[in-house]
């Protein structure tokens, strides 16, 4: 987490510039200091008549989600400041092409993030840098002891 999900028509972007989009997002968070296999970047290619924009199959539109749980914007500034950023990347892309492009952000509890079944380390420097330079989820603290897991009995939720 973050992830980035795109909802497009084949062939509206090239292998190229999903690459380029895909690197541009990773600079962005690792530039924050996560480590850059945090970041995932999903491209669904949807073929025409398989979704709609008031009502139509838009052929030269992407649509996209960007998810996060590993930090909140700490501000107004802040946050203006990331679209921004967004709209640096995915302009020069989209906008040549005449291409309606629409996102929404969504912040999630970070309680409910795993990695490899770990809490990540956000708050803990020492173990985060460890995953940044192995990038990599290496095993912390009681992560780091091996033992056989049983399942907790299931609540039922109210």
């Amino acid at each position: 987490m973050p992830r980035w999900t795109f909802e497009l028509t084949p062939d509206t972007l090239s292998a190229a510039e999903k690459q380029t989009v895909a690197q541009h997002v990773t600079d962005i968070y690792v530039e924050l200091g996560l480590p850059a296999f945090f970041v995932n970047v999903f491209f669904h290619e949807n073929r025409v008549g398989c979704f709609f924009s008031g009502g139509k199959t838009p052929p030269n539109a992407v649509f996209f989600v960007i998810d996060h749980a590993a930090r909140s914007f700490p501000s107004e500034e802040v946050r203006l400041a990331f679209i921004q950023r967004i709209n640096t990347i995915m302009r020069p892309i989209l906008a040549p092409k005449g291409i309606k492009w629409e996102y929404n952000i969504y912040e999630h509890p970070r309680d409910n993030w795993r990695v490899n079944g770990m809490i990540p380390p956000i708050d803990e420097p020492e173990v985060l840098q460890e995953w940044i330079d192995e990038d990599n989820a290496v095993p912390y603290g009681e992560y780091a002891i091996e033992t056989e897991e049983q399942p907790a009995p299931l609540q039922k939720w109210q």
